[in-house]
């Protein structure tokens, strides 16, 4: 079938790769024995390009599969439990678009505890009802308040309740991953999140006081003081310029947040942005401070606090909100990888069908019973009917072929087996909604994070995975022939980022199909 395949690699490498594949294999679960099936045997130009890498051959998975053929072109340790990283986003995202639909939103009810009067004062609470809307960040944000503002309010002389029962969910230790707490990756997922529990710094060279930068911080955050005492540094390159900064947040009795940095930051930098998690004392901080200070920018007034509570019983909603549709969502987690995103759809996806409609006065706010844990259920039973195939295989059923955890792939159990991952790709591509999952998918070589897969630049939608320990890549390619193939491949190994160039070969190597 492939012609061009026999023609680059001539197929004749039995010997060296029998030596490649002796000594048991290291993947993060045992499975079975890695072995080279499918096509029998390793393209001479792969296992060169393998060599290169100087890692075992038992730590690498590959499965690559025309669309429309009954068995793979080439499959390696397919059967072999990995982790993905964020290639296991293709599960969450995709499993979204059939259950849910492209045209999906999460709506976000407000309700008054008390009149407005005719200067626009509300006496009494404001009620929000947490949707888990994963896409509320500050230019949503705003455009909700001064919609508010609009319909006449103008002062809250009581509190901000917000009910976050939607889901129960275990403390979140954001250091628990990698020991990176700021790290904007690790923020955990709530029922209201706002700007993904993000803060970002931005740093200039200019505009600052003598001999210092300029930073600002977005969102802004209520009581938030930046206390800037790094200084400029005029010699040497940018490097790991973060490495540099010190950071210290300190806090008063009255919640007022002192946000120290020191350090040098070099001129050659010159603009920069840093993403960072806010490091709140509880969930709801970070929320409340980006509300509070949004606002009061646009001229609102509040007596009270931002505080958790329950949706009073037989509520109508005096106005909402609603996320953009979720076929824009999923193009926003694929094509920037964004975690927390990603986990808030997951949890999204455990839910019994009416217990996202925020709109219905009468839906319960019961928590659900380990969330989490109901979503993992749910997930993993879909995707496992989902794969089955008329054969009777049943690729996503062995045990260890798919582990689901948070649907992000920042996770140190989550993964699956590259057999299982190729057959989902499969039937998202055979979906009625493959254009808006395929859409989603960064583009190879031109945008998001498979921008950087140039070995088929404009000819695959690929899903980007890498952790310490972990590089992969996954979606569709489609080779010069027209043919159109479902690859997965992933490298679990200490030293697995030296997998890059293998990866750029195989890719290469499946877009080369003409006769």
């Amino acid at each position: 079938m492939k012609n061009t395949l026999m023609r680059s690699s001539l197929w004749h490498a039995l010997p060296l790769l029998a030596g490649l594949l002796v000594g048991p294999a290291t993947g993060w679960a045992q499975g079975p024995s890695t072995t080279v099936q499918g096509s029998g045997e390793l393209p001479v130009a792969l296992i060169q390009a393998w060599q290169k890498t100087g890692l075992p051959l038992s730590s690498l998975s590959v499965w690559v599969q025309d669309v429309n053929e009954p068995r793979p072109l080439l499959s390696v340790a397919a059967d072999q439990s990995r982790r993905m990283a964020s290639v296991m986003k293709l599960i969450t995202t995709g499993m979204a678009l059939r259950t849910l639909g492209p045209a999906h939103t999460w709506t976000t009810p407000v309700a008054l505890g008390g009149t407005i009067d005719r200067q626009g004062v509300l006496h009494g609470p404001l009620f929000i009802r947490a949707s888990g809307d994963p896409s509320m960040d500050a230019t949503r944000l705003r455009e909700a308040l001064q919609a508010w503002r609009e319909a006449g309010l103008q002062e809250i002389r009581g509190d901000l309740v917000v009910d976050k029962s939607l889901w129960r969910l275990p403390p979140h230790d954001p250091g628990a991953f990698d020991g990176e707490p700021l790290k904007a990756y690790n923020a955990g997922p709530d029922p209201w999140l706002i700007a993904h529990g993000a803060i970002t710094l931005r740093w200039r060279i200019d505009g600052g006081a003598p001999g210092q930068p300029l930073v600002t911080a977005s969102p802004g955050l209520h009581s938030l003081v930046l206390d800037n005492q790094v200084q400029l540094a005029p010699q040497g390159p940018c490097g790991d310029w973060r490495a540099g900064i010190a950071q210290t947040v300190i806090t008063t009795p009255e919640g007022v947040r002192t946000w120290r940095l020191q350090g040098r930051y070099p001129v050659a930098c010159g603009t920069q942005h840093w993403p960072l998690r806010w490091p709140a004392q509880d969930a709801l901080e970070h929320s409340a401070r980006v509300w509070a200070a949004t606002w009061a920018s646009l001229g609102g007034a509040m007596t009270g606090v931002v505080r958790e509570g329950p949706w009073p019983a037989q509520a109508t909603p005096w106005a909402s909100w609603s996320s953009p549709p979720l076929a824009e969502v999923v193009r926003d987690i694929n094509k920037f990888s964004n975690n927390v995103m990603a986990r808030h759809l997951f949890l999204t996806l455990g839910q019994p069908p009416k217990s996202n409609l925020a709109t219905d006065a009468d839906a319960t706010t019961t928590s659900l019973p380990d969330a989490l844990i109901q979503a993992r259920t749910v997930v993993t039973g879909h995707v496992q009917a989902a794969t089955r195939q008329a054969d009777g295989s049943r690729p996503c059923e062995v045990e260890g072929a798919l582990l689901m955890d948070n649907g992000s792939g920042l996770s140190r159990t989550e993964g699956a087996s590259a057999r299982c991952m190729g057959r989902w790709v499969q039937v998202m591509w055979q979906d009625p909604f493959m254009p808006e999952w395929l859409a989603s998918l960064p583009v190879a070589g031109l945008d998001g994070t498979a921008r950087r897969m140039t070995a088929a630049t404009g000819r695959a939608h690929l899903k980007t995975g890498s952790l310490d320990d972990v590089v992969s890549v996954a979606g569709i390619v489609q080779g010069w022939s027209g043919r159109r193939y479902a690859m997965v491949a992933v490298v679990n190994d200490p030293q697995a980022e030296r997998a890059r160039g293998a990866l750029q070969a195989l890719l290469q190597w499946v877009t080369e199909d003409t006769p």
